[in-house]
């Protein structure tokens, strides 16, 4: 079986193989999302990580700093002192070992490798144990830390295995992150980080319109900087439900999240159209209003359109 060519996939498929976490239990894992690229392009970094407590990223790693350092919210949980020294030291061996790697696929690249480790508390409060790796952005191989072995089905995956099984210690080292390491951890954090765990940040919001193809507008629901990540979404027309659109959401730099969502609209008919926000943060759902929003000329002259029923020379 071959290898197929890189895609444009980077942290997005790693975040999304995040186990599918249960919206109450997402604090309840400690992942490391790794990668590492045969021809990274000069100046950037041939490794990195990012270490994620549920849908928070508490951690970030490059081979170039070498350095493990705290993320987001969380350059302010009181660590013990020898702790980013021992994240460092793990995530420094698990660069060298992603490396190796590379070379033992050899030169018929480029090759992109990443893995998602790390551990799950489940129901009962035991750690479940996880090890996955894509190479180009397909499922490649696992790791079991009971039998202590890399299996998969590409021919890849025993010309990787067989390389790391090669360097001292690996084994003992993989098997006692995931199974003591990861999960101590884990603990400490949900014992030091409870506040960041439990942060409740309502999201600011933002509904505008622009237009669209021709005798159409595009209504488009922003929601910024909110934390827990789970939100939802809706459109109203005239109080009634007219579906939640398309959009995306995704993490911002301090720990926080940002999301929307678009709809296509008859033109004229835009000011009928209301989106509503739940969100944990917020007391009950919020209702937003439509924006003055832009429309742009022939010249690329921006003009706002008033709301129906205002004079044009109305203070928007």
């Amino acid at each position: 079986m071959g290898v197929p060519r890189p895609r444009s996939w980077g942290l997005g498929f790693l975040l999304f193989l995040l186990p599918t976490l249960r919206a109450a239990d997402s604090h309840l894992s400690l992942l490391y999302h790794l990668t590492a690229v045969s021809a990274p392009p000069p100046g950037t970094p041939a490794f990195w990580a990012s270490g994620w407590l549920g849908p928070q990223q508490y951690l970030s790693y490059n081979n170039l700093r070498a350095q493990a350092e705290p993320y987001g919210a969380w350059v302010w949980e009181n660590q013990v002192s020898w702790y980013w020294e021992k994240e460092t030291t793990d995530l420094r061996t698990k660069e060298g070992l992603f490396l190796e790697a590379l070379k033992a696929l050899g030169d018929g690249g480029p090759y992109t490798l990443q893995g998602l480790l790390g551990c799950e508390l489940g129901p009962d409060n035991t750690s479940v144990p996880v090890a996955k790796f894509a190479l180009n952005g397909e499922d490649f191989m696992t790791f079991d830390p009971k039998l202590g072995t890399w299996n998969g089905d590409w021919p890849e995956t025993e010309m990787v295995s067989k390389r790391w099984m090669q360097q001292a210690g690996a084994v003992s080292k993989e098997r006692t992150f995931l199974l003591y390491s990861c999960p101590q951890r884990l603990l400490g954090h949900l014992e030091r980080g409870r506040g960041n765990l439990e942060w409740k940040e309502p999201p600011s919001m933002r509904l505008k319109a622009r237009p669209g193809s021709p005798g159409f507008s595009v209504l488009t629901c922003s929601a910024f900087s909110f934390y827990p990540p789970e939100l939802q979404l809706r459109f109203l027309r005239n109080g009634l439900a007219a579906g939640s659109g398309e959009g995306d959401f995704g993490p911002n730099g301090d720990g926080s999240f940002h999301a929307w969502s678009s709809l296509t609209v008859k033109s004229g008919d835009e000011h009928h159209y209301r989106c509503l926000v739940q969100h944990a943060g917020l007391p009950q759902p919020l209702t937003v209003e439509l924006a003055p929003w832009m429309s742009l000329r022939g010249d690329d002259v921006g003009a706002l359109l008033p709301t129906p029923g205002v004079p044009k020379d109305a203070d928007s």
